[in-house]
């Protein structure tokens, strides 16, 4: 998920009239998408060749400082760019959900000080649940909320039975969708593994272990009912023989 540019708020300026930030728009995003978040530094006078940023930075909650000016190349995940004297941008190319909450960037200046803050909040799928499915030889499971275009895996050990599997996505109403998959012929009280995966990390963000358990006829019914009608018949025989 991409967000424009130019989605933006204004700041409260500590030197009216002459220098503010402007910050991203609190975002709504999805885990492990990336998120983009721009701090724009805007003159009203005009005078830019007097201008000079003396320090310019995204801090989170807790007063944790991400990335500055002077520490602009991140590792990991996290990347900032910095152009000299207009604006710090921050990237979290895969994020968790120890990334929400609130963002503040902070600018000093040779024209005053100032900040702003936006906010990030992250929908992450559901854990995996299984379906039952009575009298079916085949395990399933669901991913609900689904995000990342990602695909259901599914294992038995260290074997990898996907390509044994089905899969079918339904379209939810706030954009989201459910992921669900089949293994076909699954072995009776087999643990089998279903894992989501998301091409954007190449890797899995949820699994579960689930036990084959479905409904076999059983012989021990069977017999009982065969062994009831049997009962029966000779009682009848009996008591026929009795009123003879």
């Amino acid at each position: 998920m991409q967000f424009p540019v130019l989605l933006f708020i204004s700041s409260v300026s500590a030197v009216v009239g002459m220098v503010s930030v402007l910050v991203t728009k609190p975002v709504i995003s999805y885990c492990h998408q990336a998120i983009t978040l721009h701090c724009n530094v805007s003159l009203s006078d005009g005078k830019d060749r007097e201008f000079q940023v003396t320090h310019l930075s995204w801090i989170k909650k807790s007063n944790k400082t991400i990335c500055s000016e002077s520490k602009a190349a991140m590792n990991g995940s996290i990347h900032c760019q910095y152009t000299p004297n207009k604006q710090l941008v921050l990237t979290i190319a895969h994020p968790k959900s120890d990334d929400t909450g609130r963002y503040i960037c902070k600018l000093r200046s040779s024209h005053g000080h100032t900040s702003a803050d936006t906010n990030v909040t992250l929908e992450c799928p559901q854990k995996i649940v299984q379906i039952n499915e009575e009298g079916k030889n085949r395990v399933t499971c669901k991913v609900e909320r689904s995000n990342h275009g990602g695909r259901i895996h599914w294992f038995h050990g260290t074997v990898n039975l996907t390509s044994q599997s089905t899969q079918d996505i339904y379209p939810a109403v706030n954009g989201s969708y459910t992921v669900v998959s089949s293994l076909n012929g699954s072995s009776n009280w087999k643990t089998y593994n279903c894992s989501y995966w998301v091409p954007q990390i190449e890797g899995y963000i949820t699994s579960k272990n689930i036990v084959m358990e479905y409904n076999t006829p059983s012989k021990t019914k069977n017999f009982s009912s065969d062994s009831c009608t049997g009962l029966i018949f000779c009682l009848c025989l009996l008591w026929i023989l009795i009123q003879q």
